[in-house]
């Protein structure tokens, strides 16, 4: 199932944020700067099941590959360093 994009200038966003927040229980907020999308709002509740897809996959490709060194050139922590602040 496709979800519904609402997509808003960064002026628009700050402008209508309450709008804005209340859209994204009906669908993705794009935010765009000059015309190219910058930013994706989501619902809190498909955040939490994204992440927690995100670490069933990551356990089921150590359970395969189990030596996560492989990507030490990527610099993940880089990238996905954030979402481990919480934990």
């Amino acid at each position: 199932m496709k979800r519904v994009q609402h997509f808003y200038s960064v002026a628009e966003a700050k402008a209508k944020l309450s709008e804005v927040i209340d859209q994204v229980d009906s669908g993705d907020v794009v935010i765009t700067r000059n015309g190219k999308p910058v930013a994706v709002m989501l619902s809190y509740s498909l955040y939490e099941r994204l992440m927690d897809f995100i670490d069933k996959v990551w356990d089921l490709y150590l359970l395969d590959v189990g030596d996560p060194s492989i990507f030490k050139d990527l610099k993940l922590d880089e990238l996905f360093g954030d979402f481990d602040e919480n934990d």
